[in-house]
């Protein structure tokens, strides 16, 4: 059992405070408490709050020490909400809320949305709570007239396409402004409340759970001081839950779905997947990144990396510091000579001139009611994400690339998501290991393969060319003569992704209707008992099933689970397109009787 921390954590966290210094970074107000360790004698803390540029203001652009120049940051203001209780001329089931409920999903429940938010934006974006307003029940007519400044289209409750919800909210605003005396100015976030059971008076195809528009009702995706407000719609019979809305209004701060190739929405790592997994969750890597939450613990380059040798670096708990993850930006050879000088202005990292993958990786654990991937308490695994974007308000959609299992940590079941010993970006030759953990931090691996072969192909060479962990003769390859054994895979071209993913139901323009979230939220009468600190399951989705024991990491590379990143499985463009617009929706099956949280889209 070790004493201490290991020597190579206590030099990382050496060098990460000298940079910061550098940089005259505020230091972040928890000193790690690792105890018995040099580093806490030395003063170290880990992590670090960005010292913004310009003003520092919520919302204005920022970029910290370890982002790129090509980077374009900012931090996601407070959520300031005006919240709409509709009765659709006494439609549905009428009313879902009265004040009060809401009131206690936004702060005096458990879970609640002010406390969802404080812990997953580590305190940087909060609900406000005396900036938000909730009105109604009002009672809407069954058709009116929409905005003036919008052409004065008519709008029925009857249908939830073309500019009928924009006509809900025109009169809902109406009411505030004129029978309230509201200044409508104030709230950056708009959000109605449907009736129950609004499905079974409109047509077919408007059983969704959540609309929400793609960032602001006004887009101007490099100008996030220019922020007004978004629009957010939430079914009656969904909207108690605490996950819906941080999915939704992570769309209206620019955020898109977490995929992973084979299944949308299906990224366990973040609230705005969740097809798999227990609880209510925060977001990936990436999302934080864009939310400007944290940033990258180790920023890794082509001038960090080396053919045939590995990049050993320690992470930190994504519970435990904003800024947690690696992050692997392989730019273009010129771009990547640029940011890293001592190179020489040379490529020397062996990765194909066609990679340019932009990789996240993190240690992330279910950590409490508000992050709760997995269903046993501290359970965790190192998951890989790619997502290629470098703006807060960048179009690409991020994808769930890998779960690894750390030796030496506790491991969800293996039923409950898929893991394996090590990820291949084959596109860029990369290899990334999961190595170790020890007290909370995970120690990952790194390596660039020198050649598109899979095995030891130079057995007196010094190095670990297929970057399974072996050196030459070390390796079974050499031993056994399987180094002639080359399995050649030709580099892919870099991937493409839509601006935004247009369903085929996108009849109207801006609006995108997609299938969701009855796969993640599951009527009461469905929901068993869940231990302590997990989130009530009627509160959340569906238990995951009885855990399993998990298996011992293997003590050999070769035997481990090898899984296969290809360009294929990295972003690509939907089949379906339709006029541009910037409405996001989640779309799923409400069913009378089903139970007041019984879908989500």
């Amino acid at each position: 059992m070790r004493v201490g921390a290991p020597e190579s954590l206590v030099r990382q966290l050496e060098d990460r405070r000298k940079l910061l210094e550098d940089y005259r970074v505020i230091p972040d107000s928890r000193v790690a408490k690792v105890a018995g360790r040099r580093d806490l004698a030395a003063g170290i803390t880990l992590g670090g709050k960005q010292q913004p540029a310009g003003n520092g203001i919520p919302g204005s652009l920022q970029n910290g020490p370890l982002d790129l120049s090509t980077d374009l940051r900012w931090v996601a203001p407070g959520l300031k909400l005006i919240v709409f209780i509709l009765d659709m001329c006494g439609k549905g089931g009428g009313a879902a809320a009265s004040q009060q409920d809401v009131w206690d999903l936004l702060r005096g429940g458990s879970p609640n949305l002010k406390e969802y938010y404080d812990t997953c934006s580590y305190g940087r974006t909060g609900l406000d709570l005396e900036g938000t307003t909730v009105v109604g029940p009002i009672r809407l007519d069954c058709n009116g007239i929409g905005n003036p400044t919008m052409g004065s289209q008519p709008w029925t409750v009857t249908s939830c396409r073309g500019a009928n919800p924009l006509g809900w909210f025109y009169a809902a605003e109406t009411y505030a402004t004129n029978t309230l005396k509201l200044d409508l100015s104030q709230y950056n976030h708009r959000v109605i409340i449907m009736p129950k059971l609004h499905q079974t008076f409109q047509e077919e195809g408007c059983d969704w759970a959540g609309i929400s528009t793609t960032g602001p009702i006004n887009p101007e995706p490099t100008r996030p001081a220019n922020y007004k407000y978004s629009y957010t719609w939430l079914a009656g019979d969904t909207w108690e839950n605490p996950w819906l809305w941080f999915h939704e209004l992570g769309h209206a701060q620019w955020l898109h779905h977490a995929n992973t190739p084979e299944l949308e929405y299906g990224d366990i790592g973040s609230a705005m997947g969740g097809a798999r997994g227990f609880g209510l969750r925060c977001y990936n890597p990436p999302q934080v990144w864009q939310m400007g939450w944290g940033s990258a613990f180790v920023l890794l380059t082509r001038g960090d990396l080396r053919p045939g040798e590995t990049v050993l670096r320690w992470l930190p708990a994504a519970a435990s510091e904003p800024d947690h993850f690696m992050r692997i930006a392989l730019a273009p050879a010129a771009l990547a000579a640029a940011l890293a000088p001592a190179s020489g202005g040379a490529d020397v990292s062996g990765l194909p001139a066609a990679c340019t993958a932009q990789l996240w990786v993190s240690y992330r654990t279910s950590s409490g009611v508000y992050d709760m991937p997995w269903k046993e308490p501290g359970a965790g695994v190192v998951l890989v994400h790619r997502w290629d974007g470098t703006s807060f308000s960048a179009t690409y959609k991020p994808y769930g690339m890998a779960s690894l299992r750390l030796p030496n940590a506790k491991a969800p079941a293996a039923a409950d998501v898929p893991v394996g010993g090590a990820y291949v970006e084959e596109s860029c030759r990369l290899v990334i290991t999961a190595q170790d953990m020890w007290d909370g931090y995970a120690l990952v691996g790194v390596c660039v393969r020198t050649s598109d072969s899979d095995t030891e192909d130079d057995c007196g060479d010094g190095l670990d060319n297929d970057c399974d962990g072996l050196v030459d003769m070390k390796d079974p390859d050499c031993a056994n003569g399987a180094a002639s054994k080359k399995t050649s895979r030709p580099s892919s071209p870099r991937p493409t992704t839509p601006l935004l993913d247009f369903g085929a139901e996108a009849e109207a323009p801006g609006l995108i209707y997609e299938g969701l979230l009855h796969v993640m939220i599951d009527s009461k009468s469905k929901a068993g008992p869940s231990p302590s600190p997990l989130p009530k399951p009627s509160q959340g989705p569906k238990p995951s099933p009885k855990p399993s024991p998990s298996p011992k990491p293997s003590p050999s590379h070769k035997t481990s689970p090898v899984i296969t990143g290809r360009s294929n499985s990295s972003p690509s463009p939907s089949g379906n397109r339709a006029a541009a617009g910037n409405l996001g929706v989640a779309k799923g099956t409400t069913k009378a009787g089903a139970g007041r949280r019984a879908l989500a889209s």
